[in-house]
């Protein structure tokens, strides 16, 4: 089936004040402490992953500064993607648990704050490419004018580097985020380089979500803001991160790559990918390294698929998911009311 009014999948160029430039859609794959224990060295688990998983890294990673700054990840000196997320580190010191974890983790109260957060990106090598996003604390909510503010104040100084402001609820009874209030607020997004909302922050249900999506990314490019692309932070995977693709965003992360593998369209428990493909007699932690490069190597194949469906305009390029993308984007189209009536 052919899309026949593709008007929210997009493709955008960032060029760095560096002088590189790469080309979106962009999956990312993310490292964080959450979730993860320590070895028996007391090393952080998620830097021993790191370790191992660099070798195999091309395009873009992302870090957490909270973890760089806890020295739970070996601080970063040269480049090891042509690209680097430094999140705020919000994600890590909250109780917030992102719709792929398997159960709800207890996290014990951390300290962060702005300025560990600021101690961080002014460390930041400068020669290292990277994105760096918004500060984040679970205790703190503010309206969307504000947020944009104290980004702009905390980007004042990073000219270097490409930045990201990440949309967080307002108030602390607010569940997700509220659309009509980024609208008011679109010219303010003209200050950064992208604009990132969390998954589970969007709304209730998938459908919900690229509604969203699909409604933000109108606005924005009825503001000119058409070149800044929108992050879906915590999604990563082969069904949910297509779906906001073709419903305006360009940006995924996620820690889906290391709980699950990647498998036949959908993200599988890594233990039956191990018996069925990999084998029964081989070692828990050679089965962890086999399934990081193969779900790297997935991540790249889905870019390719995305970027082919931009050229070609069929679901097709979706391979086993391709009936599932298709009806989804034909509900989409019911919900948003400008796509149902042309712009």
């Amino acid at each position: 089936m052919s899309l026949d009014n593709n008007i929210f999948a997009r493709s955008t160029k960032l060029v760095h004040p560096s002088g590189i430039s790469i080309e979106t859609p962009f999956l990312i794959p993310s490292f964080s402490s959450k979730g993860f224990g320590f070895s028996k060295n007391n090393k952080s688990e998620i830097g021993e992953i790191f370790d191992v998983a660099s070798e195999c890294l091309f395009e873009t990673m992302l870090v957490s500064a909270y973890d760089l700054s806890c020295g739970h990840l070996n601080q970063i000196e040269s480049s090891i993607t042509d690209l680097t997320v430094v999140d705020s580190g919000g994600y890590e010191i909250s109780d917030f648990q992102d719709i792929s974890t398997v159960y709800m983790q207890p996290v014990e109260k951390k300290e962060w704050s702005i300025d560990k957060l600021k101690n961080v990106l002014d460390s930041w090598p400068e020669h290292i490419p990277a994105i760096f996003v918004s500060f984040d604390h679970p205790d703190i909510r503010v309206p969307i004018a504000q947020q944009i503010e104290s980004a702009q104040a905390l980007f004042a100084n990073h000219k270097n580097q490409l930045v990201c402001l990440l949309i967080k609820p307002e108030t602390k009874d607010q569940e997700y985020v509220q659309v009509k209030n980024i609208i008011n607020s679109v010219d303010g997004l003209a200050s950064f380089n992208v604009v990132g909302l969390t998954e589970k922050e969007l709304g209730s249900s998938i459908l919900e979500r690229m509604r969203k999506i699909a409604e933000i990314r109108l606005a924005m490019d009825d503001s000119g803001l058409i070149g800044i692309p929108i992050h879906v932070f915590g999604s990563l995977d082969p069904i949910t991160s297509v779906l906001y693709f073709i419903s305006g965003a360009e940006i995924f992360d996620g820690l889906t790559w290391l709980r699950y593998a990647y498998h036949r369209g959908v993200a599988a428990y890594r233990q039956n990918y191990a018996a069925s493909i990999v084998g029964i007699d081989i070692k828990d932690s050679f089965v962890r390294a086999k399934v990081i490069q193969h779900n790297l190597s997935y991540l790249s194949k889905m870019k390719n698929q995305m970027s082919k469906f931009l050229l070609a305009g069929s679901f097709s390029m979706f391979e086993d998911n391709d009936k599932i993308i298709s009806e989804s984007w034909d509900l989409l189209r019911t919900k948003v009311k400008r796509l149902r009536h042309g712009r």
